[in-house]
C-alpha cells in the first residue's frame, strides 16, 4: 500500500451529547460528555490506516498528560509518529455538540484556530494530504513540487493550497457550487489542479473539472449516531482510489464509500475508544 504524508490537526474531541436539536436561546440538556482523539488529519489518517496505508501524521501534539494519552493511542493504531511536533501548550479540548438526529456543531478555542504552520519534514511519500488552515508563505508550494497533493480548501480565502484535488465542503464553502467553481478553484489551488470535490452531506457530491461538472449521487444510509469526521473520511476514501489510479469520478465514488463505513461503524472503521477521562481532564483544568 502507499505511503501517505497527512498534514492536518490532530485534537482531543469533548462530545456533549445532546437530548433535543440545538436551538439558539433555549435552554440545553445533555445525556452524556465523552472525550476522545479526534481532529481532521487524525480522522483522515485514521480512516486510511484501516485501508491498509502507511500514515506519516504531521501536526503538534502537547506534551501533558492529555497529550500523552493521544500518542499512545496513536502508537496503538500504527502510525508513524516521527513527524509530530510536540510542544509545551497545554492541550484544549475541542466541543462537539452532537444533536439527536447525529448533526455535530463544533466549538473551536481561538488559539488552535490561530495555528500557523511554518516548517514541514523532508520525507517521502507517495502523495501528502493537507488539512490546516494556515502556513508558512511558500511552505505548501515547495511541498507540491515535490510531491502529489490533495488538500482541503482552507476557510480564509487568503489562503493558497497547491494541489491537484481541492476538497470543500459546501457548509464551509457554498460559493463551490456555482458555475465558476473550478475556476474560483484554480486561484486556490494553482494551475496544476485538476478537479474540485465538494461535499454536501446527504446531498450528491459535486465533482467540477475544467470542461465539466458531475454530480455524484450518495446513497442513503440510517440515520448516523454523529457525523463528526464524515467529510474526513470521504478524504481518505478519496486517497485510496486516485492512489489506485482511478479518475477523479471513481475516487469520489470510493470517498463516498468510506464515508459511508465510517458513519455506519463498519468492522475496521470504528469510532476510537474514549480517551481517559481523569487524565484528560487533569491536564486541562
Amino acid at each position: 500500500m502507499a505511503h501517505v504524508l497527512v498534514i492536518g490537526s490532530v485534537n482531543v474531541d469533548r462530545l456533549w451529547r445532546l437530548t433535543a436539536p440545538l436551538r439558539a436561546g433555549e435552554r440545553l440538556t445533555r445525556s452524556e460528555m465523552s472525550l476522545r482523539l479526534g481532529g481532521g488529519g487524525f480522522n483522515t489518517g485514521a480512516a486510511l490506516r484501516a485501508l491498509g496505508h502507511r500514515v506519516t501524521l504531521v501536526a503538534p501534539l502537547s506534551t501533558d498528560a492529555a497529550g500523552r494519552a493521544c500518542r499512545t493511542q496513536l502508537e496503538a493504531m500504527g502510525f508513524d509518529l516521527r513527524a509530530m511536533r510536540e510542544t509545551d501548550a497545554p492541550t484544549v479540548p475541542l466541543d462537539i455538540l452532537i444533536g439527536p438526529e447525529g448533526e455535530r456543531t463544533i466549538i473551536a478555542p481561538a488559539g488552535t484556530e490561530a495555528r500557523r504552520l511554518t516548517s514541514l519534514p523532508a520525507l517521502e511519500a507517495d502523495i501528502a494530504y493537507v488539512n490546516l488552515r494556515r502556513a508558512a508563505p511558500g511552505l505548501l508550494e515547495a511541498l507540491a513540487a515535490r510531491l502529489p497533493v490533495v488538500a482541503q480548501v482552507p476557510l480564509e480565502r487568503t489562503e493558497s493550497r497547491p494541489a491537484q484535488v481541492l476538497i470543500a465542503s459546501s457548509a464551509d464553502h457554498a460559493l463551490f457550487t456555482g458555475a465558476d467553481a473550478f475556476r474560483e478553484a484554480r486561484a486556490i489551488g494553482g494551475d496544476d489542479l485538476r478537479s474540485l470535490v465538494v461535499t454536501q452531506g446527504a446531498g450528491p457530491v459535486l465533482l467540477c473539472e475544467a470542461e465539466r461538472r458531475t454530480a455524484l449521487p450518495v446513497p442513503a444510509l440510517a440515520a448516523p449516531a454523529e457525523t463528526t469526521g464524515a467529510g474526513d473520511a470521504f478524504a481518505a476514501g478519496f486517497i485510496d482510489g486516485w492512489l489506485a489510479g482511478s479518475p477523479a469520478a471513481a475516487a469520489a465514488r470510493r470517498g463516498i464509500e468510506i464515508a459511508g463505513r465510517v458513519l455506519a461503524g463498519a468492522p475496521g472503521f470504528q469510532r476510537p475508544p474514549p480517551l481517559p477521562l481523569a487524565t484528560v481532564l487533569a491536564a486541562t483544568d
